[in-house]
C-alpha cells in the first residue's frame, strides 16, 4: 500500500480504494484519496489491525542549524530513510511538537535533500535521542515523559545514564563486580585524598560527561608529589594540600568520580578498549557490534574524538572474548533496564588489562554512529527489528 501528504490540506491519505488504514499510537485513520497531486507515493508495510508502523525521533531544537533540529542528524537522516525502504513511517520531533492538537515532525526528503515539516501521527514508538542532559533534568521533559504514556507512546531508552548510577547498579547486583574498577564520587578533598593514597593511580571523570571530556588522572610518587594529567598538559604539585588549592574549584562546580586505573594491556606500544553496540531482541541482549579503540596522541583515553583510532576487532578477537562480551552485555542490559527503565539499545566502553581481565567504564544509551559500516547497517536492521517488536510483539518477521 502507498501513503502520501495532501500539502494544501495538511493529511495523510492512502491509494487502496475499500481498504483501512490506521497509524500510531492513536490509531488515527489514514483515509482514501485517489488523486495524489503529484506528491511522492510511500510504500508502506502493513501491520495486524491494517496498522502503519511510526517511530519519532525525539531531540531538540537549535535554530543555529538550517533544518531548526538539534542533535545527531546524520544518524536521523540514516534511520528515518531506512525505516521508510521498509515500510516504516519515521520522522524526527521535538518536545514542542506535543504542544498542539496536531502534532508536527520533519521527514527527511531524498528528493530535496532536506528535513521537511509536516503534520504526523502520534508515534507508536518514541526513540529518545536528546543530546542534553540538561534538558532531560527539564521539568518540560517530565512533562513529555507523561504525555508519552497519557498517548501510548513506547519511550525508547528513557535517558542518559549516570556514570556513578550505573556503578551503584552493578555494584549492587554483584554479577559483574570483578569488571568494575574501585569506584567513589567525589564529595570533598579528605574522600579523595583517601581514594588515591589507597589506589595511586587514579582517573577523575564526570559523571555525567562523554567522549572523553573532562577526564583526568592523577599519579601519586612514592615521594608523595602528584603528577596530574589532562588530555592536553601535566602539572606537578609537590603534595595533595597544594593540588586541592589549585583545582578544588573545577572539581567541584560539576560531580566527578574518583576511578583506580587499571594497567592497560597495549598494542603497538598504545592503550586500546572495547567498543560494543547492543541491542535486545526476544529477551535478550544482543552484542550487534564490536570495535575496537586506540589511543595515539594521548594515553588517557581511545575516543576518536580525543586522538584515537580505529583498529580492527578481528585482529585481536577469541571465542573467549567474544564470550566474555556477550555476558556484560547481557547482564548490563537487564540490571540497567530494572535501575533506570527499558534499554532498547546502548553501547558500553570496556578495557582491558595486562592479564587479560575486563572492566566496564561506560555505558551509553545514546550511542553515536560508529565508523564501522558494517556495524551501522546491523545497527539499522536491529534497530527497525526492535521497533516491530515492541509495537507488534506476536508478529512473526524475517
Amino acid at each position: 500500500m502507498n501513503i502520501f501528504y495532501d500539502i494544501p490540506t495538511e493529511n495523510w491519505h492512502h491509494t487502496h480504494e475499500n481498504a483501512e488504514l490506521f497509524a500510531g499510537s492513536a490509531e488515527e485513520e489514514i483515509s482514501y484519496k485517489k488523486n495524489h497531486s503529484n506528491q511522492p507515493l510511500i510504500p508502506i508495510t502493513m501491520f495486524p489491525g491494517n496498522r502503519m508502523l511510526t517511530i519519532g525521533i525525539l531531540t531538540v531544537s537549535n535554530p543555529k542549524k538550517e533544518s531548526g533540529l538539534g542533535g545527531n542528524l546524520t544518524l536521523f537522516r540514516d534511520l528515518s530513510l531506512y525505516l521508510l525502504q521498509h515500510g516504516i513511517l519515521a520522522y524526527v520531533f521535538t518536545g514542542n511538537a506535543l504542544h498542539s492538537e496536531s502534532m508536527k515532525g520533519y521527514l527527511f526528503s531524498s528528493i530535496s535533500n532536506k528535513w521537511i515539516e509536516c503534520k504526523v501521527p502520534f508515534p507508536d514508538i518514541v526513540y529518545n535521542r536528546i543530546p542534553w542532559r540538561s534538558y532531560e533534568a527539564s521539568e518540560e521533559f517530565q512533562h513529555l515523559i507523561t504525555n508519552f504514556k497519557d498517548y501510548r507512546m513506547t519511550l525508547f531508552n528513557p535517558c542518559f545514564i549516570d556514570k556513578y548510577v550505573m556503578f551503584e547498579a552493578l555494584t549492587e547486583d554483584g554479577s559483574l563486580t570483578n569488571h568494575l574498577p574501585p569506584t567513589m564520587v567525589l564529595r570533598n578533598s579528605g574522600c579523595l585524598d583517601s581514594f588515591l593514597e589507597t589506589y595511586r593511580h587514579i582517573y577523575l571523570k564526570p559523571c555525567k560527561g562523554s567522549q572523553g571530556k573532562g577526564i583526568y588522572t592523577i599519579i601519586k610518587n612514592d615521594d608523595d608529589t602528584l603528577l596530574f594529567n589532562s588530555l592536553k598538559h601535566s602539572e606537578s604539585f609537590p603534595d595533595f594540600a597544594s593540588f586541592w588549592d589549585t583545582k578544588k574549584r573545577d572539581l567541584l562546580k560539576r560531580s566527578y568520580l574518583a576511578q583506580q586505573a587499571i594497567i592497560p594491556k597495549k598494542l603497538f606500544g598504545h592503550r586500546y578498549d572495547y567498543r560494543i553496540l547492543v541491542h535486545y531482541e526476544k529477551g535478550f541482549y544482543k552484542v550487534t557490534g564490536k570495535a575496537v579503540r586506540m589511543s595515539q596522541t594521548q594515553e588517557i583515553t581511545t575516543h576518536t574524538p580525543r586522538g584515537g583510532k580505529l583498529f580492527p576487532y578481528q585482529d585481536i578477537k577469541s571465542k573467549n572474548l567474544d564470550l566474555k562480551l556477550a555476558n556484560i552485555a547481557q547482564k548490563c542490559g537487564e540490571i540497567l533496564s530494572k535501575k533506570i527503565g527499558f534499554l532498547g539499545e546502548f553501547s558500553i566502553d570496556i578495557g582491558e588489562d595486562e592479564s587479560g581481565s575486563l572492566f566496564i567504564y561506560e555505558v551509553n544509551s545514546k550511542p553515536m554512529q560508529f565508523d564501522e559500516e558494517e556495524i551501522e547497517t546491523n545497527r539499522l536492521l536491529h534497530l527497525k527489528n526492535l521497533f516491530i517488536e515492541l509495537t507488534f510483539s506476536n508478529l512473526k518477521r524475517k
